[in-house]
């Protein structure tokens, strides 16, 4: 009996223990899309694209829609994504889930050297 309780003892705390890996070079530059968030207006010079949006289905964070909010960018040969705004919403059934939606504007700079940091925004 005490077997079973020792092993089932050391079989929880095994479980409980968490690895955790350190995120590498390539993964930071894979999640790198070169795109600048800016939530307002900048006042560089830019041509709009096109409107975006981005959602998950279910919980979670905003900042897990920056890939979606990339690749779109980037399908779209843009630079930033001006007047972006993120936050949770109802989804479909809203009395069960709320999930993260990011709006913006996609566009390309007129000037080839544009610092988002300078601008107020955040590069992703």
């Amino acid at each position: 009996m005490k077997k079973l309780v020792l092993c089932t003892l050391s079989l929880l705390v095994l479980c409980n223990t968490t690895h955790a890996n350190e995120v590498t070079a390539n993964e930071k530059a894979k999640n790198h899309f070169g795109v600048c968030l800016i939530s307002g207006v900048p006042s560089q010079q830019y041509v709009v694209v096109k409107r975006v949006k981005v959602a998950k289905g279910t919980y979670g964070s905003v900042e897990e829609l920056y890939p979606k909010l990339g690749n779109a960018a980037q399908k779209l040969n843009a630079n930033a994504i001006v007047d972006y705004n993120a936050s949770q919403r109802f989804g479909f059934w809203p009395w069960r889930i709320v999930r993260p939606v990011a709006t913006g504007t996609a566009v390309r700079w007129n000037a080839p050297n544009v610092d988002c940091q300078s601008l107020g925004g955040k590069e992703i």
